[in-house]
């Protein structure tokens, strides 16, 4: 199966067919700010006011009727199946990738002969007068706007397409087309100009293909470009290309001013021009170990994708850089530049900016590569204005360098935000990324299996039925008798909109909500959950996975879902560990500052090493949620009005302010509605308290807290600062920041450490709009230094709107020897 990846697919409508034909008279340009200045990975949010749809992308079978001379019938599916991608493309919601040379294949087209589907090689042997009828499988679409709202598995869409794709300009002349002052109509261009919507084409000459949804691809988690492999020579290349946009003399086109001012940018930005280059400007600049190179190449060097006279210095190009990027016109999708090229064998990123991008261009890039673990291919699926391609790909491509020069923090979707925000709508995307493996983190694609875990897995597909409590339940038989260590559960789950759902896995008489109308308005979870409520009990039995989806409108479909149980050690590993619980239900109070409290009294009296708080509690709108847990004098605040409009919370919670005092007495849980309208009740909560030295998993670590809640002044680059004094002088070989911050707007967010006058940006603007920060960072850049002094973390916020708080924050420092 094809791997591709639409990442931040918002369509904004347009009306005309732009960046395809000539722009003459161009207005003077407002370029904006230089990209190459910018500091981190975000402007702020200019946009707000924009919203996103993210695109689903899907495999399609098209299928029509075809009349086509017999000489020629093998090529004609795909030739009429361009009438559908202009058909489509101009309705704002369904975009076809189709390729002529591609879709021809034998393995792609099907023909049916007296009831029964021939593969090509079969319609050979037959009578040519047969085939009149095909069908085209796995073809590539992005579905948008209204159109993915509700995309499933066997859903249709039509497309009007001539009977006689092959006579329509003698049939039809005029009637069947649009209008365009830069291209005259013909036969062979009749299908860009195909609009059987006008109200003189004749009904004669249509027919309806459909295209039924096979396959919806599942939605890309956050990615990266590949770093690691950029980083391997120590240099970043890069070759811009700017084609001939206007139909005049080249001299005198529209492109040499983006040329030029990108020239000046760089210049701007510390990088050095290199003289006596054989073609275009280079652009070099040296940070540390690293090193960029940019190839800028005007209009004179390669006109367009259909310029075989200065084909072989494209080719070059494309032979010598990591990235590609090409902005000039696709010459109604032909893909001679991109077919014809010999690719190098390392990793790249193309970038296409023209007017059939995505439905022309993908799919030869990835035929040269071989492979998607070998490009990225930044793409459009609308045609673009003149004006965007300039902005689109400084954008794109100071970003990148950012990435490359700062630890490969700039992942996809912080890239293609920033494009999406800098242009005012998102025509843009990424195919290939959403196997990279490439994270901060480390490698993803690194699967060995632990040897002592056991898979359990039930593959078997259900409809889960939309606005029904009962739901659906799948389920899994262990043989096994085995005490459980560690459980976890990977969902493969498609749904529209995940927030209606709730997910209880039951076993043993035990059951656990692990899901619980959450996400909003989220596509899919594609996820893995690890679920400790079942620690210690024998996995052996049935295993029964119930999801119920509690809202109308929004439809899914479990896929699969698997257990992955590594065994303990025949009993609880932790004997020491003090489990409390309280299952009294009480209701919240609405809009009520004093809200309800629920008491559990502990009687051991053991020093506390650790706590852990499971909340179990109803409500429609968990925005509205203030939760408190006091004891012993001290109150940590464990849920500070987040979530938004998510309904319900059932989560655990690791809370640190209590380490060190005595666990005897009373812990008062309070639970506080500060808005109307929204009602919930608390079900059950639980206390599971590890005495000091009990579970110390590493007894030379040595742990520093500040549990000092404090709010982050919205829009403020002096931010809020705490500091950490520390009097020991042991010299640090391991550093670990462990930061609880509510916000919601983490993109927002700079949060800096500084020790004995070394500062470190810990968290800069990355994450877009993901909701709080709750991680742990091992930093390396403090090993060696004394851990005595002051330790101060700021945290600023550098844009407006979103707001937060600092909660906690820790230092866990391992002494060198």
């Amino acid at each position: 199966m094809i791997r591709l990846t639409k990442i931040f697919a918002i369509i904004a409508s347009l009306s005309l067919i732009i960046g395809c034909g000539s722009q003459s008279n161009q207005p003077e340009v407002d370029y904006g700010p230089n990209p190459f200045l910018e500091k981190g990975m975000d402007n702020g949010k200019e946009d707000t006011g924009y919203v996103n749809l993210r695109g689903v992308e899907v495999h399609v079978t098209v299928e029509a009727d075809i009349q086509a001379a017999s000489y020629h019938i093998f090529d004609a599916p795909a030739e009429l199946a361009q009438f559908a991608v202009t058909y489509l493309r101009k309705r704002d919601n369904f975009y076809l990738e189709i390729l002529a040379e591609d879709s021809t294949s034998a393995e792609r087209v099907e023909w049916l002969v007296d009831g029964e589907w021939l593969t090509r090689a079969e319609a050979a042997q037959v009578d040519k007068s047969k085939l009149t009828h095909f069908r085209m499988l796995e073809v590539n679409a992005v579905v948008l706007n209204s159109a993915a709202s509700n995309i499933q598995t066997g859903k249709v869409f039509e497309a009007k397409v001539p009977v006689k794709h092959e006579s329509i300009m003698r049939d039809a002349d005029d009637k069947c087309a649009d209008y365009n002052s830069h291209i005259d109509l013909g036969q062979s261009i009749y299908w860009y100009l195909w609009n059987p919507t006008r109200s003189n084409c004749p009904a004669e000459l249509l027919q309806t293909m459909t295209l039924t949804v096979a396959e919806v691809l599942p939605n890309n988690p956050e990615s990266y470009p590949e770093y690691d492999k950029l980083w391997e020579d120590g240099k970043l290349t890069a070759a811009v290309f700017f084609g001939k946009l206007d139909d005049g003399d080249v001299a005198d086109d529209y492109n040499w001013g983006n040329f030029n001012k990108l020239s000046t940018w760089l210049t701007d930005a510390g990088f050095t021009q290199e003289e006596n280059v054989e073609m275009g400007r280079r652009f070099i600049k040296a940070t540390g170990d690293l090193s960029v190179v940019i190839d800028v190449y005007g209009p004179d060097i390669f006109h367009s994708v259909a310029d075989y006279a200065r084909f072989q210095n494209w080719q070059s190009a494309v032979s010598t850089h990591e990235i590609v990027m090409y902005n000039g016109h696709s010459v109604l999708g032909t893909g001679y530049a991109f077919e014809r090229a010999v690719y190098p064998d390392y990793y790249q990123i193309f970038q296409v900016a023209s007017c059939l991008s995505y439905e022309y261009y993908v799919r030869p890039v990835l035929a040269g590569k071989g492979s998607w673990d070998k490009i990225d291919i930044l793409s459009n699926v609308q045609p673009t204005y003149y004006s965007e391609n300039f902005p689109l790909t400084t954008t794109v491509l100071a970003k990148l360098i950012w990435g490359f020069e700062n630890n490969g923090r700039a992942s996809w979707q912080d890239i293609m935000e920033a494009v999406s925000r800098k242009l005012g709508h998102s025509r843009f995307g990424v195919s290939g990324a959403r196997g990279n493996c490439y994270s901060p983190e480390g490698d993803r694609c690194q699967t060995d299996p632990d040897p002592d875990e056991l898979r359990y897995e039930n593959t078997t597909s259900i409809q889960i039925p939309d606005n029904n409590e009962e739901g659906i339940s799948s389920e899994i038989v262990v043989a096994e008798n085995m005490n459980i260590g560690t459980l976890k559960l990977e969902l493969n789950l498609d749904h529209t909109y995940v927030g209606d759902l709730k997910i209880t896995l039951t076993h043993s008489e035990r059951s656990y909500t692990f899901w619980s109308r959450e996400g909003g308005s989220d596509d899919n979870i594609h996820e893995t959950f690890e679920l400790n409520n079942f620690k210690g009990l024998d996995a052996n039995g049935s295993w029964l996975l119930n999801i119920s989806d509690h809202a109308g409108a929004d439809t899914g479909r479990l896929n699969s879902w698997t257990l992955i149980v590594t065994p303990g050690d025949g009993g609880d590993p932790d004997p020491d560990v003090l489990i409390y619980e309280n299952t009294n239900v009480s209701a919240v109070p609405d809009n009520d500052a004093n809200g309800v409290a629920s008491v559990i009294e502990v009687a051991e009296a053991v020093e506390i090493g650790s706590v852990k708080l499971d909340v179990n509690l109803s409500h429609s709108y968990i925005g509205d949620i203030k939760i408190a847990l006091t004891h012993n004098g001290a109150t940590q605040m464990v849920w500070n009005r987040e979530g938004g409009s998510r309904d319900d919370l059932v989560e655990a919670f690791e809370l640190s302010s209590f380490n060190g005092v005595d666990a005897s007495g009373n812990w008062t849980l309070t639970v506080t509605d500060h808005a109307s309208r929204d009602t919930g009740s608390l079900n059950s909560w639980k206390l599971t308290i590890t005495p000091k030295g009990g579970s110390n998993p590493d007894p030379t670590e040595l742990r520093y807290e500040d549990v000092f809640s404090v709010a982050i002044p919205d829009n403020d680059t002096n931010g809020v600062s705490r500091t950490i004094q520390i009097s020991e002088t042991d010299t640090i070989a391991n550093l670990k920041v462990e930061l609880q911050v509510t916000h919601t707007y983490v993109g927002d967010l700079q949060i800096v450490l500084s020790h004995n006058g070394t500062d470190y940006a810990i968290w800069d603007r990355t994450g877009g709009g993901q909701d709080n920060l709750q991680q742990t960072f091992d930093l390396t850049v403090f090993n060696g230094m004394s851990i005595n002094g002051d330790w101060t973390l700021k945290v600023a916020d550098k844009a407006n709107i979103d707001t937060g708080n600092l909660d906690s924050w820790a230092l866990v420092i391992t002494p060198a020897e």
